[in-house]
C-alpha cells in the first residue's frame, strides 16, 4: 500500500512578495497623506518639517544662499534667458566692490526700476571678529544679503551666513586668513532702503588692564638669542603691578621658573587653545581656580629672563598646531556706532 505524501505548501515567488509590499506601502502612504490633509495641525507640522529639511539641504549640504534659490526658481519658471534675469544674476559680479575699514556705515537705496547689487569687501586675519547690523525702513521689500568668504587659494566665494535686516548686532569669528564680502541685492523689480554698519576687531580683548596697541612690542616671530629661537608671543608693556585679566572663561594653572618666571596657563577646554601669561610679579588667583573673562588673575612684572628689564606681560596663544600670533586676537573688540 503506497503512502500518499501531501504536497508542501508553496510560498509566493519573490516578485509576488515585492508586489504585495509595494501595495501595502502605497496604501500606508495614502492613509498618511489623507490623515495629514484631514488634520490641519498635523498638516502644518508636516509642512514645517518639510521646509526645515529643504532649507537644511539647500543651505548646509549644497551651500546655496536664498539668492541662489530665488535664481533657481526664476530659471524653473522659464525666465532664465530673459535679459532682466540675466542682468540680475550678473549684478554682484558687475558691482564695484567697496573696501571696508575697521568701521564702516553705508546707506542702502535700491530703486524698483534698477537692477544692481552692492558689494563690500575686506581682508581678515585669524583671531579677528566681524560685526554688523543691517536695518531696513518700514516700507522695504525683501533683500538678499549674505556674508561670503574667499580662501587664499580659491577663486570662488562660499557662503558664511545669511545677513538679516533685523536691526540686531551679529558677529562672526575669523578662524583663518581670508577675504570676506557682504553682498546685498533686492529681488527683481523690488525696492529696498536701509543701512549697513560693520566693524572689525579682536575676538578676545586686551589681557593687560588699560593697555592699548601702542604698548605692544617684541612682535610675534621675532628672533631671540641670536636666532636660536623665535618669540612665540607679544610683549605688552605696563607699570609693575598692573592687573592682568583672563581673556576667556577657563581654569588657571600656575608655573614658576624658567624663562617665563611666574607664569599662568589659562585653558577654556581640553581641546581648545591655551593662553600663556609670563613674567608676572604676583598671582591673584589660586592655582587650578575657575575664572571668568575679565577676572584679574595676576600682576605685570619682570620675573624670569625679563629680570632687570622694563615690566611687561609676555602673552602667547598655543593651539594643537603650535604658537599663534596673538596680536589680531587682542585688538579692541568691534564696536558698532
Amino acid at each position: 500500500m503506497s503512502m500518499h505524501t501531501p504536497p508542501e505548501p508553496q510560498t509566493p515567488s519573490p516578485p509576488v512578495h515585492r508586489r504585495r509590499r509595494l501595495i501595502l506601502e502605497t496604501l500606508l502612504l495614502a492613509v498618511m497623506l489623507v490623515a495629514l490633509w484631514a488634520k490641519p495641525v498635523w498638516r502644518a507640522q508636516a509642512e514645517h518639517t518639510s521646509r526645515l529639511a529643504l532649507s537644511w539641504l539647500a543651505h548646509d549640504v549644497l551651500g546655496w544662499s536664498d539668492r541662489d534659490i530665488y535664481a533657481a526658481r526664476l530659471r524653473l519658471a522659464g525666465l532664465g534667458d530673459t535679459p532682466s534675469v540675466q542682468r540680475w544674476q550678473a549684478a554682484p559680479a558687475d558691482a564695484t566692490p567697496v573696501g571696508l575699514g575697521a568701521r564702516h556705515s553705508a546707506d542702502l537705496d535700491f530703486a524698483d526700476d534698477t537692477i544692481r547689487a552692492a558689494v563690500y569687501t575686506l581682508a581678515a586675519e585669524r583671531g579677528q571678529q566681524l560685526a554688523w547690523r543691517l536695518t531696513s525702513d518700514e516700507t522695504s521689500a525683501g533683500l538678499f544679503a549674505t556674508l561670503e568668504r574667499q580662501d587664499p587659494a580659491a577663486d570662488t566665494w562660499s557662503l558664511v551666513t545669511a545677513v538679516a535686516a533685523d536691526g540686531e548686532i551679529h558677529r562672526v569669528d575669523v578662524d583663518a586668513k581670508a577675504r570676506y564680502r557682504f553682498v546685498l541685492q533686492p529681488r527683481l523689480f523690488e525696492a529696498f532702503a536701509g543701512r549697513l554698519v560693520t566693524a572689525r576687531g579682536g575676538q578676545l580683548g586686551m589681557p593687560v588692564a588699560g593697555a592699548a596697541a601702542r604698548d605692544i612690542g617684541g612682535g610675534f616671530g621675532v628672533a631671540r638669542d641670536g636666532g636660536a629661537r623665535r618669540h612665540e608671543g607679544i610683549d605688552i608693556f605696563a607699570k609693575a603691578g598692573t592687573p592682568v585679566v583672563a581673556v576667556v572663561d577657563g581654569r588657571v594653572s600656575h608655573r614658576n621658573g624658567g624663562l617665563g618666571g611666574k607664569t599662568i596657563f589659562l585653558s577654556s577646554s581640553l581641546t581648545g587653545p591655551r593662553y600663556y601669561y609670563a613674567h608676572l610679579s604676583a598671582y591673584t588667583s589660586d592655582d587650578g581656580a575657575r575664572v571668568s573673562a575679565g577676572d584679574v588673575i595676576g600682576r605685570v612684572g619682570n620675573t624670569g629672563n625679563a629680570a632687570g628689564g622694563p615690566p611687561h606681560l609676555h602673552f602667547g596663544i598655543y593651539s594643537r598646531g603650535g604658537a599663534i600670533d596673538p596680536a589680531p586676537f587682542i585688538a579692541p573688540r568691534p564696536a558698532l556706532r
